[in-house]
């Protein structure tokens, strides 16, 4: 087989799939919307619940304002992590407010 065979034209270099790299915007890409959709799932539960266990009211009543504004809350934490310009700075506040919103809620324990 000759050279030309292997040859790419879309870029005029010879090189098989394997050798091909990743560029980097699909890389901050991927991170965006996994931290989008894992990140803002864990981070708007933590609200809701943290939400849930702070309101004076009833049980049943604090649950359902905390979960109505948790949708609130992720559709505004979504739609951030895309506007950001620096991914580290999303990936810091979507996670690091998720675990300090968790460490709360343990040091705050069950509602009696």
């Amino acid at each position: 087989m000759d050279a030309a065979a292997h040859r790419d034209p879309a870029n005029g270099r010879s090189g098989t799939p394997a050798r091909r790299r990743i560029r980097p915007v699909v890389l901050t890409t991927a991170a965006r919307s996994m931290t989008a959709l894992f990140g803002g799932y864990a981070l708007a539960s933590a609200v809701a619940t943290l939400i849930a266990r702070l309101l004076p009211v009833d049980r049943a009543d604090a649950t359902a304002w905390g979960m109505n504004l948790s949708f609130l809350a992720f559709a505004g934490i979504a739609l951030w992590c895309f506007h950001e310009p620096r991914v580290a700075r999303v990936m810091l506040l979507v996670w690091g407010g998720t675990a300090a919103l968790v460490l709360a809620l343990y040091l705050l324990g069950m509602r009696p």
